[in-house]
């Protein structure tokens, strides 16, 4: 069950109202107001337990703490036992944990009055109302205090808990989803590429469309020019081939930089801040003491007069109070730190000796500042048992009369209810300050592994386009080149044989064109179905040597639509570079389908037997053949290419035809 307030301010209010029926118990109240005051401290009790007031509304959370109000103030009229002032105390807490300072404030102000009224009336002495406000002012001073300060860190320790849930929940969806990342930042690298590189390539092919388009319209109109604009045409065409071929060695070769990502939902920095921050805690290294000693020699006074001497004592210690505490704010050695509040408590101790009150013990709530913020955990222990033994020496040098349950009561409220906020509250700082760091770790590999996704991913597209622009783009505007370079043979001979084949590579710019498209969206040049009738086509499509044969031993037309992609490209890689690198004068493309597994084979007659320096890059294969790997790889495949024995050129690609 989720508590309605922090644990600290909860646990605080429930012993309260705990012990405020128990502190009746000595006072000679009927029994008719016992049960009364019980029964209004365990309805309280109730109410603040089980009553979820930090989902109702300002208005709601209003209503409750004064009904609280009410509910106590007439306890207090019932039974004004001593920790009812402390109920009161629990109210201010409460609504310190509720409201913004605009707020609690005021409502501070308000309880007090109510409190101070009650007290007023109870007492109906001007001396008594003063001695209980003072005996109070302390404790209830320290203890808002130290709710402000626990209150605060959680508050925080809860924003960066909610912050380390944002960026666990980013980080786990970032594992789960790295897939889906990736093909986000594939599209915005496709975009970005589609509006620079793919651009530029466009607009050579622009160019070489018009420089066709131009050439036909010079030759219709005056065949005898057809050889000069047939050549013109050409020199257009190659500059579009260099430029093809210098666009994907930038995709190829380039240097990948990750594009810029989002950021992570919170960046936090591990902060090394103390438990009390240096401006509130130099403030409080004055007002603590300074407040506990006019207190004390108030409360001194108004128990009754003192002698010269007494008095002179009473000053020398409180000088020593003050002195031993200033002087161990100003070190950080733990073991002077012992020795300091030592002699803090020794002093206080002797206050409440000279002062013949309780009142100067609260002051032990200054020490109990002090160790719960600055000693270690163990070093805590050790000096509370040490402050135990003082109290208890000292309450049985009194005896029962001075030292009753009451005073013990009063004294464990008053404890809890600073020492128990300041322990919780510098537990909270480690913790956040752990939760800082482990939030600020998984920010960082959050960067590191969305770097390594973009880098990835944009290394990815820009493979597939280099892929794809060479293999389709790439053979044909050889096509193109070997039409233009025919049409140039035939010029001089026959001027409409040569004008028919300007006319076939503007056709094939045409499709070029719509290539280019097409890869800029991704879209794959062939499906499972169509695949026999593109090879026959590519086949086809041969206008001067080599002469392409074309086997097809199988059923293709099943094949995925990816499988069938890659059986083409290694096709057409083979018979364009046969055209491009070579002198053969016969191709043979072989695709076979047997046994789970498509066998793609290529081979020329060229008496070379290699392919020319020319076409290697520094990695020792052509682009065509790194991308022709990269495709049959990331189908489980593989590829083999090399010179035959006898003469010719070899590639073959081994694709399973099983889960792909």
């Amino acid at each position: 069950m989720a508590l309605p307030y922090p644990f600290a301010v909860q646990s605080v209010v429930t012993l309260v109202l705990l012990g405020a029926p128990l502190s009746a118990l000595g006072e000679r109240y009927a029994v008719w107001r016992l049960v009364g005051l019980a029964g209004l401290c365990g309805g309280l009790l109730i109410a603040v337990t089980f009553v979820p007031v930090r989902r109702l509304p300002r208005w709601g959370q209003a209503l409750f703490l004064l009904g609280q109000v009410a509910l106590t103030a007439l306890a207090q009229v019932l039974a004004p036992a001593p920790l009812l002032d402390y109920v009161y105390l629990a109210l201010v807490l409460q609504a310190i944990a509720l409201f913004p300072p605009w707020l609690w404030i005021p409502f501070a102000v308000g309880v007090y009055a109510v409190w101070s009224g009650m007290l007023l009336v109870a007492t109906a002495n001007l001396i008594d109302w003063l001695q209980g406000n003072l005996t109070l002012a302390f404790p209830v001073t320290c203890a808002i205090i130290a709710a402000i300060f626990y209150l605060r860190q959680q508050r925080r320790s809860e924003q960066v808990q909610h912050m380390l849930q944002q960026v666990q929940q980013r980080y786990d969806a970032l594992a789960a989803g790295v897939r889906e990342a990736q093909q986000r930042i594939m599209l915005e690298e496709r975009h970005r590429l589609g509006q620079t590189i793919i651009g530029d390539v466009q607009a050579a092919l622009s160019r070489t469309e018009q420089s066709v388009a131009v050439a036909l319209a010079q030759a219709q109109s005056n065949l005898s020019r057809v050889e000069a604009a047939v050549s013109q045409t050409r020199a257009a065409a190659a500059s579009a081939v260099e430029r093809l071929r210098a666009t994907v060695a930038t995709l190829r070769q380039g240097t990948v930089e990750p594009p810029p990502g989002d950021s992570p939902l919170a960046t936090v920095t591990p902060s090394d801040e103390p438990v009390i921050a240096r401006p509130l805690n130099r403030v409080l290294t004055w007002v603590l003491p300074a407040v506990f000693l006019v207190l004390t020699i108030s409360s001194a006074a108004l128990e009754g007069p003192l002698v010269s001497g007494a008095f002179g004592m009473l000053l020398a210690w409180a000088a020593v109070l003050l002195l031993a505490y200033v002087t161990t704010q100003l070190i950080s050695q733990p073991l002077l730190i012992q020795v300091g509040l030592a002699a803090q408590s020794v002093a206080i101790l002797a206050l409440a000796q000279l002062a013949h009150t309780l009142t100067p013990l609260l002051g032990l709530l200054l020490v109990l500042w002090q160790v719960a913020v600055r000693l270690p955990p163990r070093q805590i222990v050790l000096h509370l048992a040490g402050l135990l033994v003082g109290i208890t020496v000292l309450a049985a040098y009194w005896g029962p009369e001075r030292f009753d349950h009451n005073a013990l009561l009063i004294s464990t409220v008053t404890a809890a209810a600073v020492g128990g906020p300041l322990l919780m509250g510098r537990r909270q700082l480690e913790r956040r300050k752990q939760t800082e760091l482990r939030l600020a770790l998984l920010n960082a590999e959050i960067e590191q592994q969305m770097a390594e996704v973009r880098m990835l991913a944009v290394a990815a597209e820009r493979a597939r386009l280099a892929r794809e622009v060479h293999d389709d783009l790439g053979s044909r505007l050889v096509l193109v080149h070997l039409q233009l370079q025919l049409a140039e043979d035939l010029a001089a001979e026959d001027a409409e044989a040569a004008l028919e084949q300007v006319r076939e590579s503007r056709e094939q710019l045409h499709l070029a064109w719509r290539s280019m498209l097409a890869v800029a969206d991704a879209e794959l040049p062939v499906r499972g179905a169509e695949l026999r009738r593109a090879l026959e086509e590519l086949a086809a499509s041969a206008v001067a040597p080599p002469c392409v044969t074309l086997i097809l031993d199988g059923e293709l037309e099943e094949v995925s639509d990816a499988l069938a992609c890659t059986i083409y490209r290694t096709v057409q890689e083979g018979v364009t570079n046969a055209r491009k690198h070579s002198r053969a004068t016969r191709v043979e493309a072989r695709v076979v389908n047997l046994g789970g597994y498509v066998t793609v084979t290529v081979t020329n007659d060229d008496p070379g037997g290699a392919e020319p320096a020319a076409s290697r890059p520094g990695s020792g294969e052509s682009f065509g053949l790194v991308g022709l790997r990269e495709r049959a790889e990331a189908l489980n495949g593989g590829m083999e290419a090399g010179p035959l024995p006898g003469g010719g050129w070899w590639l073959r690609v081994v694709l399973p035809t099983e889960g792909v």
